[in-house]
């Protein structure tokens, strides 16, 4: 059911609220979750608290089902405090709600979500392999990368390529689908101490390893999304589509925290050999009207497709696969536009923003892994611009 602009203002104002309560905290605790190399417990308490874990998750399962423009904001709010947080309560968020959207009814949904919101960690690419066994349950195996904050989460959902017992891929004929995902207590994970990094170190994004460890059916769910089992309309898009809020968020978020720096006391800084400060200066000034400029265009743009978007959905409209180019390709386009952003503030910081100290710095580290993502890279205009002119794009994503 679609929501009336009342009840979308009103479920924007909660989640901006709660998004700036747990503000202090996850300032306070930046540098402890940077020097240990995930999010510190104080972070990872606030953020539960105010219901982030849960923010895109079915009501079904105890999630907030939030307007997909709403949690563009609430996760900008979060990144414009500190990057890693932001980026870790997207993750928290969403993985879980992939989840309690595909998994079926029964033990497996009841265990998951039955005791308590789970915190669930996640890697969406299939990079492990799963053995269909004769029982019907998969034995996986392999190596997992990025599971942002799985060092405080007690489930992982692990994406694996599923193969017949001879090491044969599954025909049509053999009723196994091409790729599962698997959600795995982590306690039967071997979690790798490799997060060793230039940005984002507070997220804890370690690689991960199992060894045949056997999953019943039950706790499987299909890859790709699409086919949902509970949950409003967004849940029915791809899962590339569904994930499209949060990395969007923590590009506008990081953008926006720049800005914030550079008009401040680094831009009323006097350089060696200058009269007046940074902000004095008309070259500089233009250029960070500029930059102004292109964040505000960003987030309006991002903004106004999640709203097609969700109106699409709401309306029945069918999800299609140029449609989703579309989205993917906003999504690395307002990357890509923060980037700058965030390269012109630390341009101008000057050798103040060249210590690891400097909240600039970090800021222009974090972007910059984060624009690392498999999510914005350049094949999303490929699939968009070849959708455009009327031909079929190359590769899967």
């Amino acid at each position: 059911m679609s929501r009336t602009s009342s009840e979308r203002q009103r479920e924007r104002s909660d989640w901006i609220e709660r998004a700036e309560s747990v503000g202090p905290v996850l300032s306070d605790y930046a540098d402890a979750s940077a020097r240990g190399k995930t999010l510190a417990p104080e972070s990872v308490t606030a953020l539960e608290g105010a219901g982030f874990f849960g923010m895109a998750s079915p009501r079904e399962v105890g999630g907030f089902d939030v307007h997909p423009a709403t949690q563009v904001e609430a996760f900008e709010q979060l990144a414009s405090t500190d990057v890693s947080s932001g980026w870790v309560a997207m993750i928290q968020a969403e993985t879980p709600g992939m989840a309690g959207s595909h998994l079926g009814d029964g033990i497996g949904l009841d265990t998951v979500f039955g005791d308590g919101f789970p915190r669930i960690a996640g890697t969406a690419n299939p990079e492990g392999v799963a053995t269909a066994l004769p029982d019907g349950s998969f034995r996986l195996n392999g190596r997992w990368s990025f599971a942002s904050g799985i060092r405080h989460c007690g489930w992982v959902l692990a994406n694996s390529v599923v193969l017949k017992e001879d090491g044969s891929r599954p025909s049509p004929d053999d009723g196994l689908p091409p790729v599962i995902g698997s959600v795995v207590e982590q306690s039967r994970v071997i979690v790798e101490d490799s997060w060793d990094v230039m940005g984002l170190e507070g997220t804890g994004s370690c690689h991960y390893r199992m060894h045949d460890v056997v999953v019943d059916p039950a706790f499987t769910t299909p890859f790709g999304g699409v086919h949902s089992n509970r949950g409003g309309s967004w849940f029915v898009n791809p899962t590339i589509t569904f994930l499209s809020p949060g990395h969007t968020g923590i590009a506008l978020g990081s953008a926006r925290r720049a800005l914030e720096l550079l008009n401040g006391e680094i831009g009323d800084r006097t350089r060696f050999g200058q009269s007046g400060s940074v902000a004095d200066r008309g070259a500089f000034q233009r250029g960070y009207g500029e930059m102004s400029s292109r964040y505000e265009a960003a987030r309006a743009y991002a903004l106004s497709m999640l709203d097609e978007a969700m109106a699409w959905r709401e309306a029945g409209e069918p999800t299609t696969p140029a449609r989703d180019a579309r989205i993917r390709a906003m999504v690395t386009w307002v990357t890509d536009a923060c980037v700058d952003v965030v390269r012109f503030c630390h341009h101008h910081g000057g050798g103040a923003a060249a210590f690891t100290s400097s909240p600039l710095q970090r800021v222009f580290r974090d972007i910059t892994v984060a624009s690392q993502h498999i999510y914005v890279a350049d094949s999303a205009y490929e699939r968009s611009g070849a959708y455009r002119l009327g031909r079929q794009p190359q590769g899967a994503l």
